[in-house]
């Protein structure tokens, strides 16, 4: 079955170095009654500080954690495509919907040579392959025509994470047989307006219940009811949880709302300050209150499930 709707990336908790699994059972609780699933493992879930070994814990406790009727998807990037290959088989064998996987990120990357790689991890698969177009992280820009290319050659690939804000590609993979989701947090409405398959960012871990209420409405087209729910129970948060610190940020929230035990981070990522904090929290009871408003002005009839 194909992987598409809400499927927010994560953050993973920790305390004194090691998972979590306490705080990452809450966090599911928390959102999984309003979203399609989550991606796990992917920058925001800070996997790139992590051993192969970490990762395979990780999704071996998430996977079993988590209903069958909700999609995990698992990051698997990797500068080794061996470890690459570890990551995937494991998260396919215990459950993934599907992988999620960018492009090498330290020797410079050609079109070609992602392409190759991408067939390596493909010879494994037997889950969807979703490539993570991440210009960011990763200091290669993907061209409109690349992951159509790769997908003549990559059977797995069925789908992109776009992070990259030129959004005519959404429309261009789509027509190519591609699902397109959105990937990056501040021009989150954008890509909701612009038709895509799914959305891979954080906002729907952050306020699971509002952004159901958005997804659902600019599904059924209405994108003016949709932005009044994202407008003020969503937006203000992303307006100071940042650009580059999100994890850092998310965490901090998830430690005030006593979802997370604690808002440790992985070396070399450091926590928010004192005075960064403060501003979350007076945004993050900002929206809360907008939804309870919004909730009690709404028969019971008409809330979303």
């Amino acid at each position: 079955m194909p992987v598409e709707g809400i499927l927010p990336v994560i953050p993973t908790p920790f305390r004194d170095g090691q998972f979590d699994r306490t705080s990452f059972e809450r966090l599911l609780e928390h959102m999984l009654p309003h979203v399609d699933g989550y991606t796990l493992l992917g920058s925001t879930g800070e996997a790139p500080s992590m051993t192969t070994e970490q990762r395979q814990e990780i999704a071996e406790f998430a996977l079993a954690a988590t209903p069958s009727d909700k999609a995990v998807v698992v990051g698997v990037t990797h500068t080794s495509i061996n470890d690459a290959l570890a990551v995937a088989r494991h998260a396919q064998e215990h459950g993934a919907a599907a992988v999620l996987c960018a492009s090498p990120f330290y020797f410079a990357n050609s079109s070609s040579g992602i392409r190759s790689y991408l067939m390596q991890l493909d010879r494994v698969l037997e889950v969807d392959l979703v490539f993570y177009d991440n210009p960011a992280a990763t200091k290669t820009q993907i061209k409109i025509g690349d992951p159509i290319d790769w997908a003549e050659h990559v059977g797995s690939l069925k789908a992109v994470k776009l992070t990259d804000h030129d959004l005519t590609k959404v429309e261009a993979w789509q027509r190519a047989g591609l699902r397109v989701f959105g990937g990056d947090d501040p021009i989150a409405f954008r890509y909701i307006a612009a038709g895509v398959d799914g959305m891979m960012i954080i906002a729907p871990a952050l306020c699971p219940e509002p952004f159901r209420r958005v997804w659902d409405h600019a599904r059924a087209g209405d994108l003016g009811a949709a932005f009044g729910v994202f407008s003020t129970e969503i937006a203000p948060v992303l307006h100071v949880f940042g650009i580059g610190d999100e994890i850092a940020t998310t965490k901090a929230i998830f430690g005030q709302r006593g979802l997370f035990e604690s808002a440790e981070l992985l070396p070399p990522l450091e926590r928010v300050t004192p005075e960064r904090e403060r501003l979350l929290a007076i945004a993050d009871d900002l929206v809360r209150v907008q939804s309870e408003k919004r909730r009690a002005a709404i028969p019971d009839a008409e809330a979303v499930s």
